[in-house]
């Protein structure tokens, strides 16, 4: 089947890349997946001198990562309020902080190497639209107050001269909030890993990985790589090559449409109740917007197929900006797309080696905010395997939290 097409990977120029024109038989290292998280793992490896193959089934940045609403949050509140509830400040704060360092790496990145990738920080508001949203708020709002988190407090007036809608009585203004088009900036990321000497196989579907006489053998359908070491960046498609992780990275189906261009009418981005709509307008006028997961049965939970689009979610996000803001009352959608995210039961990334399978690592699970952390993520992985420790990491992100006597059996009966 064939995944709906999306706005941000139009004209992609990663498509169709092998560098190499058959397998290489061997490879220090081999990620699987090329999305952020693995092109960026591929790339800290190989500036640390590491021989590496990435493999993809479909083109370079061709599921989540391409297929996103062009956010970037260098630390989403909600996931920080929720780490503080259930690991305290510590890892809270250890959190924000791996954030904030991951999107200043990114920032650098795209500077030093002169990126167009329309990454600009113009702030972000989270809106309410009902009593207890509000309340929800004003709480969320205290709680960034006590750790000295800077934000502004919108009320209705504000809220209505700011977006230009009368229907939200509240928001959270964090001004270090701003969007992106991943896409380019993994393209980008890439064809600097490929000027370190990285390999880059796409249209290669990793069928299994299998220990054979203490050697890593990677089975595809163009060959078997023999590795020392597997890194697995599949994010919500990590269960097809680890049943064991299942019941942990669940595949989550996003749902995302741009519009035609109109009129400016906001220089910041919004979300509505912590991402259940999130809402751009971009420097071509386009306004991208996603979400409305809740108008769907399943909440679109435990679906790994972005061929398609749902059609209650399509009409949600169709009818949202006519019904909230006026001035829009007759635009046009151009496109409309799915992808797939990988959530854990904890909103933690896996981050990490993997108990019981000596030389496998695994980066996933990202729970919708992949881009303030997966490319130092990769940096983490790629620091591990050269037996270092990493310069920027959270202990929660370990993999080893899952293991419990389930998952072991699991683990034991998969190696």
């Amino acid at each position: 089947m064939q995944p709906t097409s999306s706005f941000w990977l139009k004209n992609s120029p990663y498509d169709q890349v092998h560098t190499t024109p058959e397998l290489p038989r061997r490879s220090p290292v081999v990620v699987i997946g090329g999305g952020i998280t693995g092109v960026s793992t591929a790339y800290w490896l190989a500036r640390l001198g590491m021989g590496v193959t990435l493999l993809e089934q479909r083109g370079v940045s061709g599921g989540a990562t391409g297929r996103n609403g062009g956010h970037i949050a260098p630390a989403p509140i909600e996931k920080f309020i929720a780490t503080l509830e259930r690991h305290g400040k510590e890892t809270a704060c250890a959190l924000r902080q791996f954030c904030e360092k991951t999107v200043a790496a990114i920032q650098a990145f795209v500077s030093e190497h002169q990126v167009d990738c329309d990454l600009r920080f113009t702030g972000g508001v989270e809106l309410a639209s009902s009593p207890e949203e509000l309340v929800y708020l004003q709480q969320a709002a205290e709680v960034l107050a006590k750790h000295d988190i800077a934000f502004d407090f919108w009320n209705a007036d504000q809220c209505a001269e700011q977006t230009r809608s009368p229907d939200f009585l509240g928001g959270l203004y964090i001004a270090t909030r701003g969007q992106i088009w991943a896409a380019r900036l993994v393209f980008a990321i890439a064809e600097q890993a490929m000027q370190l000497g990285v390999n880059i196989q796409t249209q290669t579907q990793v069928q299994s990985v299998e220990t054979i006489n203490g050697t890593l053998n990677v089975i595809t359908n163009r060959g078997t790589i023999q590795a020392d070491q597997v890194v697995h960046a599949t994010n919500a498609w990590a269960s097809h090559l680890l049943p064991w992780v299942s019941n942990i990275i669940i595949p989550i189906r996003g749902q995302v449409l741009v519009t035609e261009p109109v009129q400016p009418m906001w220089d910041f981005c919004f979300s509505t109740n912590f991402d259940y709509e999130y809402c751009i307008q971009r420097p071509d006028g386009r306004i991208v917007l996603g979400g409305m997961r809740w108008r769907s049965p399943t909440m679109e939970e435990n679906i790994d197929d972005d061929s398609e689009v749902n059609s209650f979610v399509s009409r949600g996000l169709r009818s949202f900006l006519p019904t909230h803001f006026p001035d829009l009352n007759f635009i046009q959608i151009e496109q409309e797309w799915t992808g797939i995210m990988g959530f854990s039961p904890d909103g933690n990334p896996l981050i990490g080696p993997l108990p019981n399978r000596p030389g496998e690592w695994i980066a996933a699970g990202f729970t919708g905010h992949g881009m303030s952390r997966t490319f130092y993520a990769g940096k983490a992985i790629a620091e591990m395997i050269l037996g270092k420790e990493p310069e920027v990491f959270v202990e929660a992100f370990l993999p080893s939290r899952f293991l419990d006597q389930d998952s072991q059996r699991l683990l034991q009966k998969a190696g």
